[in-house]
């Protein structure tokens, strides 16, 4: 799929942010990780639309994007940000494994 065609650190960089938020950080820990998130999952997402890949990794990118939106922010108890903290981590570093490799 050419829409996911983004380099292997970037997926890793993302999941690896992602999979810190479980801790208990200051807040300014996860406004930033919002940003990286959101903004690397927007991109995906304009990335697939662009070249017509249409499927479900353009929902799942954009709902990610929406959710880790920082500018407006969807409050949900630490619990359930913890579960959807692990799931796109563990997304994220499934799809640098998988990007790592196709790159060799």
């Amino acid at each position: 799929m050419k829409g996911l065609d983004i380099p292997a650190h970037i997926y890793l960089i993302v999941g690896l942010l992602t999979l810190i938020a479980i801790a208990p950080l200051p807040y300014g820990y996860y406004t930033f990780m919002r940003f990286i998130v959101c903004g690397c999952s927007g991109y995906i997402a304009y990335n697939l639309y662009l070249n017509n890949d249409r499927n479900a990794w353009l929902w799942i990118f954009g709902i990610i994007a929406i959710l880790f939106n920082p500018f407006a922010p969807i409050h949900m108890i630490k619990e359930i940000w913890m579960i959807v903290d692990a799931l796109v981590g563990g997304l994220f570093l499934l799809l640098s494994y998988r990007s790592y490799k196709t790159d060799k």
